[in-house]
Parts: C-alpha cells; structure tokens; sequence
C-alpha cells in the first residue's frame, strides 16, 4: 500500500480507503431510503462485513468514511469483533445537519452537533474520531450555523473527541467559497472522477495553498451522475488497457497529486482485492 499526506492534518492515509456503502448498494430507487434498514438481517450479514474490514486493514487501508448511522454502527461492529482500531484514521459526520437544525432555537443547535458526535463514538466503539465532516454546509446554510457548527465542533476537538475538522460537500463552488472565507476546513471529501473533473480547477489549487487535504468519493461516478455502468471509467484506449474499468478509474484519480485518498465502496472480498 502507498501512503499519502492528508494536508495540514499529517495524518498519513492509504491511496486506497474504504468507503462506507460497503453494505448496500446506493441506486437511484434507493438513494432516499437511507436508515431504513431491518435491525435484525443488519446484524446477520455483519460477519460478511467483519470479513471485509478485516482485510481491509491487514492489505494496508488505513482511512475508513462513514457518513450514514448505519454505516458507522457497522464499522464499529467489525473494530469490536475484529479489533485494528489503533491501526486505523475513522471520518464521520452528521448528515444534512443545518436542515435538522432549521426552525429549532439557536440556543439549541450546540446540544445538536454534541449529541450526534456522541452517538457516533458509541456506534464506532472508539473514543475518538479522526476527521469530523461537516456534511453539505450549502444545504439550508446560513452564516449563523456555520459559526456555532464550527465552535462546537472546535469545542470537541479541544476534548480530544475529534482529532480534524472537514467538509464533504457536492457543491464544489459553494465549498471553494466558504474556505476562501473562513479558512476553517482541514480536509474536504468531494466528488471526482473521469466524468467529473471539475474539482481540478475549482479547488484543488485552493487545496494546494491552504494545505487542505483531499478525500475523493464517488469514485465509480454511476449511477448518480446519469452514466451507464460500461462508462464510470476513462473510455479512450480502454479497450487495450491492462486494467479494469474500476481500476483504471482509481489510477486515473490517483494521478493527481491533490488527491490524498479515495474512498470506493466495497461489497465483496473481490471487489476490495480488485482495488488494491
């Protein structure tokens, strides 16, 4: 496995991550259905998780996503059965969370952003989590609720109960403007890949100058962007390429330098060998 910087943070993270989709597929007729999950086949399919986690990190993966509560409360079963945490960086967020504080009192958002972050160290068995994302800042923004979000989550910090503060954001120019603003995010998780590469001109040069580091997801652009399975890679020469449409997609992200990890899903063993 090679290793690369994630900006200012110093954390040195695998090329490849592991993303937290790895349980379910994220498809078009799926994608507002998050949380809805049956507890009891959830817990049944866990070891095939364990399984996966756990050659995850002896292959070298070192930086794990987790962004739905699911997500995180899988992760933290596999750490606990499987162990490895001290091997490990863990990201999480709280997901939409200024559309969940929007009509509450001010008075209460703070109690908001702690409780969540608790509830995502019990689900992760961890005392810690490495890098906090502030999931979609553009979403019901307001400059109110990005200054207690960050005070809070600066506040946790402090406590040693988040080591890094992010961003994960699909608004790639909203995001370049709050950093140019504020300067407050250490890393960014963003989409990129062969279909999308506006990132190379909007923020990556921002990234660059701030030190920010960068976390690509939706690697395997399909099926959010409208693109056909057969064309989630680069499509020129393909056809005499050595590799896999997956992994030419992933080599191909990693030949930019800003890029510090990506985070793929992973369903399977061979997909997670394919990979590496």
């Amino acid at each position: 496995m090679k290793y690369r910087v994630l900006g200012r943070t110093g954390l040195k993270v695998s090329e490849i991550g592991l993303g937290g989709h790895e349980y379910r597929r994220p498809l078009p007729t799926t994608l507002g259905r998050w949380g809805e999950i049956d507890l009891e086949k959830f817990m049944k399919t866990q070891p095939k998780r364990d399984v996966i986690i756990k050659r995850a990190v002896e292959l070298g993966i070192n930086y794990f996503d987790t962004t739905q509560m699911e997500e995180a409360k899988s992760l933290g079963l596999a750490l606990k059965n499987v162990g490895g945490r001290e091997k490990i960086h863990i990201a999480a967020m709280i997901v939409f969370p200024f559309r969940k504080i929007d009509g509450k009192p001010e008075s209460e958002w703070r109690e908001f952003f702690i409780r969540g972050i608790e509830e995502r160290l019990k689900l992760l068995h961890t005392s810690y989590i490495d890098v906090f994302n502030l999931h979609e800042p553009e979403d019901n923004y307001s400059r109110r609720k990005l200054r207690v979000a960050l005070e809070t989550l600066r506040e946790m910090r402090d406590e040693g109960k988040i080591g890094w503060i992010g961003a994960s954001s699909h608004d790639l120019h909203f995001l370049a403007e709050i950093i140019r603003k504020y300067e407050c995010f250490d890393s960014i998780m963003i989409p990129y890949n062969y279909h999308r590469q506006e990132a190379r001109e909007i923020l990556f040069p921002l990234c660059r100058a701030l030190e920010i580091g960068v976390v690509v997801m939706k690697p395997l652009s399909w099926p959010y962007y409208g693109i056909p399975f057969v064309r989630f890679g680069p499509v020129e020469g393909e056809e005499k390429s050595p590799y896999t449409p997956a992994q030419l997609c992933l080599k191909w992200i990693l030949g930019s330098p800003e890029v510090s990890t990506v985070v793929p899903s992973v369903n399977s063993l061979e997909e997670l060998e394919e990979n590496i």
